[in-house]
């Protein structure tokens, strides 16, 4: 019998935003509570590539006969 056995890597992929806040614990608060309300859209990020990360690479469980 063959079977189609479903797998996933992941990736992260990192980005810039730039903000003006009183200091450095207040740019990531501020940018922490803009993700969280919706404010700050993943479009207004500049991305980096993205990177698989290591040792991501699994199966899912999905199993079927072929």
């Amino acid at each position: 019998m063959k079977y189609k056995v479903t797998v996933e890597k992941t990736q992260t992929c990192s980005g810039i935003i730039e903000v003006e806040a009183h200091g450095p614990v207040d740019a990531q608060d501020q940018v922490d509570r803009d993700i969280q309300s919706g404010t700050l859209q993943t479009t207004a990020v500049n991305w980096d590539d993205p990177e698989y990360d290591d040792g991501s690479f699994k199966t899912t469980g999905d199993t079927e006969e072929v």
